[in-house]
């Protein structure tokens, strides 16, 4: 019964495998820097006063 346990592959926990791809965390940093400044520039364009 002990060699049963053995011979499954301990399982890898989510957060470990996500952390472990490298070409992933690249993409998720490249969508959150584009996503964040895109807002911050729109925020700072609606808050230009109007030319009169």
């Amino acid at each position: 019964m002990s060699e049963q346990k053995e011979q499954q592959p301990e399982r890898i926990p989510v957060g470990q495998a996500i952390f472990d791809e490298v070409f992933l965390l690249f993409l998720a940093s490249l969508v959150i820097s584009f996503i964040l400044y895109n807002v911050w520039g729109l925020l700072e364009l609606l808050n230009v006063p109007m030319l009169k």
